[in-house]
């Protein structure tokens, strides 16, 4: 049952989700029952509180019990595409002009990786140098004035342990220095899951044909391991990595080792697929206190995306059980649009080139960029 007095609401015209776009036939159990405007397809309606706008439009992601609404997995499917595609179109963005030099001096793309720093330092601040553009989004709806900001460098953290941080609301205080505290106030997924949960941003192949004994199912494909002791899998990772180092008296000297992963195994951090509606207090020097409610959002970046990472996006909602709340002690603010695009610092070997060398005189070791991220 849909409660509007007690749902939150989030705008959904420069996702491309209007009332005219979206087939709400297709969230309905009935076929004889009537769409709810904001519950099954986006509605121009504001929440309470909230001036209209016939440009706008708006969804409800909650029915006001505690459940996720009909339209809310294809809303946040739709958040994700629009803020990958914001944070990767260079034509939206312009460098300053020290990332300009940066980027010139190093013989840098727009979308290529920032120099990591030497792996025998612990990182920081200057783990590597940090890239700034600036821009404006493309389209005229809500927040299109507004100047907005991309930035780029190296974390010295594994890319799930940088998740995990980013998403456990009891650890901002830990790189928000000015954050007075956040809670979860509701969680519409777990990400407990994958399969079956509407969130996760996973497409479930279907398998068709003939599948040899033995073979295992990995994404829909049906996967046949070699028998042989001495053939690798094509979802192990083999790298054959050279190392150059000097003594005080100068001498070189070589060491050459063979490196063995399975990404199959690797830890998958525990707030893939999880979706929730969280409000944060920072605290402004001379002004009142800002308060943020957010959808936030993460889930693991998908092929077309160039896999190997995650994604998290934020998005400001409208409780409607806000608009006749009110406190003198805070401000509210939006956040129009956050993403977090966070990529594996080791490239995936393909099965056609498994080995390659790597020299610690220009890189970082293999094993030290293990737990650095993009």
């Amino acid at each position: 049952q849909f409660d509007r007095n007690k749902s939150h609401f989030m705008r959904t015209s420069d996702l491309g989700l209007t009332q005219d776009t979206i087939f709400a036939e297709q969230f309905l159990d009935n076929p004889d029952s009537k769409p709810e405007p904001h519950y099954h397809h986006p509605s121009p309606h504001p929440p309470p509180g909230i001036q209209f706008n016939c440009d706008e439009n708006w969804i409800s992601v909650d029915d006001g019990n505690g459940g996720h609404s009909p339209i809310a997995p294809q809303a946040v499917d739709a958040l994700v595409a629009t803020g990958y595609r914001t944070a990767c179109d260079p034509m939206m963005w312009t460098p300053t002009s020290k990332t300009r030099k940066f980027m010139t001096d190093a013989g840098l793309r727009f979308d290529d990786v920032p120099t990591p720093a030497p792996p025998e330092e612990e990182g920081g601040r200057v783990d590597s140098s940090c890239l700034v553009w600036s821009g404006k989004f493309p389209h005229k709806h809500y927040g299109h004035d507004l100047p907005v900001i991309r930035s780029q460098g190296v974390v010295n953290m594994s890319p799930e342990e940088l998740v995990d941080l980013l998403m456990d609301s009891t650890r901002v205080k830990s790189y928000n220095v000015s954050s007075i505290g956040r809670k979860d106030e509701l969680m519409l997924s777990d990400g407990t899951d994958l399969d079956t949960c509407p969130f996760s941003g996973q497409r479930k192949k279907k398998l068709t044909g003939v599948v040899i004994q033995g073979a295992k199912i990995v994404n829909g494909a049906a996967v046949g391991f070699a028998e042989e002791s001495d053939e690798q899998s094509d979802y192990e990772e083999e790298e054959e990595v050279t190392e150059m180092e000097f003594d005080d008296d100068g001498r070189q000297s070589v060491r050459t080792f063979t490196t063995l992963t399975s990404p199959m195994e690797r830890r998958k951090s525990l707030f893939v697929g999880v979706t929730k509606l969280v409000r944060s207090t920072n605290k402004v020097p001379m002004r009142k206190n800002l308060e943020y409610v957010t959808l936030l959002h993460c889930q693991a970046l998908t092929d077309d995306q160039g896999g190997n990472g995650y994604i998290i996006v934020g998005r400001a909602v409208t409780p409607a059980e806000d608009a006749g709340r009110g406190n003198k002690d805070v401000q509210r603010a939006e956040i129009l649009l956050n993403v977090h695009i966070i990529r594996r610092l080791r490239e995936k070997n393909s099965k056609y080139d498994k080995r390659k060398r790597i020299s610690s005189s220009d890189r970082a070791k293999t094993a030290q960029m293990r737990n650095r991220c993009l």
